[in-house]
């Protein structure tokens, strides 16, 4: 099905799936830099843990966007309406 073709809401729906993703990966590499940044003022490792912590927060971030995006292939593959239910 091309885009032309299918529904607005569902044009919608796939078009917020996606956008979080970008939100989701930039959340996890801040929340993992943030948390070594404080351990770092704690045990006095400037800047170890943050770098550390920056790198950990990408990882599962990537982790997190390959599963993601896998699971929304299958599902477009598959013929199901990516936007979900209606409630």
């Amino acid at each position: 099905m091309t885009v032309q073709s299918e529904p607005q809401h569902i044009i919608r729906a796939r078009i917020v799936q996606y956008s979080h993703l970008g939100m989701t990966l930039a959340v996890s590499v801040l929340v993992g830099f943030f948390v070594g940044f404080w351990l770092d003022g704690k045990i006095g490792t400037k800047p170890l843990l943050a770098i550390i912590g920056a790198f950990i927060g990408m990882t599962g971030g990537f982790i997190y966007l390959v599963r993601t995006l896998n699971r929304l292939q299958k599902e477009s593959e598959n013929g199901e309406d990516a936007g979900g239910g209606d409630g």
